[in-house]
């Protein structure tokens, strides 16, 4: 086979798993806790209104992997570059909204959303659709963030900012010891 038949062949097999990946949403309205072979999904529509809570077992994986890591405050979830992952107390859990959007999200960015998990239960991963089409993670419902602050892995500088913002533990709980 030349070499054009074969860059054929993989553009072919790239565009059918694109169109897989694309047409893969599902709608089934339950409100379960987020898991493997599930994510609980819910909008943020740019209206205060959050949409019903769905699963859809076909989430992809969008952003790379997220783990666990020791910190100054504790064993905690950070993001595939070593970032302390955040929630937002002015997010709901039920239902699953964000509320943290425009100047908010451009200084705790939404982390993407991904199955692709170490260290943490896969059965409180989730995610959940933003305004602009995005998917962000959810861990034990929370809607989580990385904070522009922390320049580093490891660092903890968002944690308590205005009393909002909290690092995650692996179990989804709320930190609340000081930095």
């Amino acid at each position: 086979m030349d070499i054009r038949a074969r860059a054929g062949l993989v553009a072919a097999a790239f565009t059918v798993a694109a169109l897989a990946t694309a047409c893969s949403s599902g709608d089934d309205a339950k409100s379960a806790a987020p898991g493997p072979t599930g994510a609980a999904t819910t909008a943020a529509p740019a209206s205060s209104q959050a949409a019903p809570s769905t699963d859809d077992p076909s989430v992809p994986v969008v952003g790379g992997p997220v783990g666990t890591s020791s910190s100054s405050i504790g064993l905690i979830v950070v993001d595939s570059t070593g970032r302390t992952v955040y929630a937002y107390d002015k997010d709901t859990t039920d239902p699953v909204a964000s509320t943290c959007t425009g100047e908010c999200a451009a200084t705790w960015q939404p982390v993407p959303a991904t199955t692709d998990v170490s260290g943490i239960d896969a059965g409180l991963v989730g995610s959940l659709p933003r305004a602009d089409g995005s998917q962000q993670l959810t861990i034990a419902h929370h809607p989580v963030y990385v904070y522009s602050g922390d320049k580093a892995a490891g660092e903890v500088k968002g944690q308590l900012v205005k009393g909002l913002w909290h690092a995650l533990s692996p179990n989804g709980k709320e930190i609340t010891k000081k930095a």
